[in-house]
């Protein structure tokens, strides 16, 4: 049978135009082939095409790029607010006067406000051991862990950029007002700044600690720092400086915030002292010039107080040596498979080996306790370009210093166990510059050194 035409010759009917002639067979054939596609369209109009109107377009340019800066605006703004509503009063040091960094001194970028809030009690030279270490606004509340477990005075040294300024005395303040009593009895804040971004605020002045509500969450945690937003350099090596100059007591024990001391470290360590000013640790007695390294650990949850909470959690596997998994050479320390077996003596730290800093050992980074006339970390370095320890400790072994590791005194990391990772990686292409620069300072210092000290087999570059 041919169907010419005809009623069905609809817009629907596919294929199917005036004065064309089809077989039966192939009208069906034609049909699901049309109602295949019928269901196509569907689908994309369905689907497809709602996407494509509403939520797909790439955005306009410009939108983007005023989508991207809203955020960073909107933490100036935040933190311009905070300079303009804190509660500022005076201390009694407003005639106080800014001065170099310890190392670079008038060179120096960076202007250093000692004492900018000092502890309320005092301690002789020889009371105690200060704990210094260094920080930027975000990790101030650390500091409050570090005062609860530290017998002695902390001096902190904080980076305080512009508006970082107001961040920093917000949080110190809100710290000393509603934190541990430690915080304020103990800690003494050192603040520095790059000379051409001084602070947003008057830094004579500090913030009247009566204002803080400790019914509330401290506000500004939420606020990025304006170090974060201009991509500043971290003058860490400056820091350290800062902060170990500024201690009272003659030992100190340059550390970083995130690292929490064993129980009793500070005194357990004098008592050791005066067993070898009496000649009872012969080893380390016999040996000069010498500093006392505290072995360092990272944990899964929990900050142990003792050796013997501490091996029960390395033993578990709950605990390795610092950065075990991400720089194995850094803090890993000679005969530590002797260390982590042996318990000692409670309540007493001892010498648990001397060694130098020479191969295969020339990598490592340890943290130690000395005094202050120690060879300053060189401030040219950042910590965004890595390495920044390094020069010190190669001054440190061609001065043929010896390293007196203790037995019982320990440091741990806040809790969390780092493990390298590919995306991290990739993430932290940001640092190139700053590691290039690094790199090149680095190779400056130590043609300095060589020429100053000569060449040394032993002493081998990093």
């Amino acid at each position: 049978m041919v169907v010419v035409g005809g009623e069905q010759d609809k817009w629907w009917a596919c294929g199917r135009g005036s004065g064309m002639a089809w077989t039966r067979s192939w009208r069906r054939w034609q049909r699901w082939a049309c109602l295949g596609a019928a269901v196509v369209v569907s689908a994309w109009l369905l689907l497809a095409a709602p996407c494509a109107l509403l939520a797909c377009p790439p955005r306009d340019p410009a939108e983007a790029a005023a989508a991207a800066t809203h955020q960073p605006h909107r933490d100036r703004d935040a933190a311009l607010l905070v300079c303009s509503t804190l509660s500022f009063t005076t201390t009694d040091h407003q005639q106080r006067q800014t001065q170099g960094s310890p190392q670079l001194d008038k060179d120096s970028p960076y202007n250093v406000l000692y004492e900018w809030l000092p502890a309320s009690r005092s301690f002789g030279a020889n009371e105690s051991v200060s704990y210094t270490t260094h920080t930027t606004p975000e990790m101030i509340s650390h500091v409050g862990e570090l005062a609860t477990r530290w017998s002695g005075p902390l001096s902190v040294a904080v980076f305080v950029p512009y508006t970082d300024f107001c961040l920093a005395a917000a949080r110190v303040a809100y710290l000393r007002a509603c934190g541990p009593v430690e915080v304020r009895e103990q800690v003494s804040w050192h603040f520095f700044w790059p000379r051409d971004s001084p602070p947003a605020a008057d830094w004579h002045l500090i913030v009247d600690e009566k204002t803080c509500d400790c019914n509330a969450e401290e506000t500004t945690a939420s606020i990025r720092t304006f170090r974060t937003l201009e991509v500043l350099p971290y003058p860490v090596n400056v820091a350290r400086n800062i902060a170990r100059t500024a201690a009272s007591t003659w030992y100190v024990l340059p550390s970083d915030v995130e690292l929490y001391p064993s129980e009793g470290l500070a005194q357990q360590f004098l008592t050791m002292i005066s067993r070898i000013t009496e000649g009872l640790e012969v080893r380390a007695a016999s040996v000069s010039p010498r500093v006392y390294v505290v072995p360092v650990f990272e944990v899964a949850s929990t900050v142990p107080a003792t050796k013997e909470e501490l091996l029960q959690q390395y033993h578990r596997h709950d605990a390795v040596y610092f950065h075990r998994h991400v720089c194995a050479h850094c803090q890993r320390f000679p005969a530590i498979a002797e260390w982590i077996t042996q318990p000692g003596t409670p309540g007493t730290i001892k010498t648990f080996s001397v060694v130098k800093r020479e191969f295969p050992y020339h990598r490592w980074e340890p943290i130690y306790i000395c005094t202050k006339q120690e060879p300053l970390y060189d401030e040219r370095l950042s910590w965004e370009g890595l390495q920044d320890k390094m020069t010190q400790m190669h001054e440190l072994c061609l001065q043929e210093y010896n390293l007196v590791i203790l037995d019982r005194a320990f440091l741990v990391h806040a809790p969390g166990i780092k493990r390298r990772s590919k995306s991290k990686t990739k993430d932290e292409t940001w640092r190139e510059p700053f590691v290039i620069k690094n790199s090149k300072i680095y190779d400056q210092i130590m043609e300095e050194m060589q020429k100053k000290y000569g060449h040394s087999e032993k002493c081998r570059r990093h």
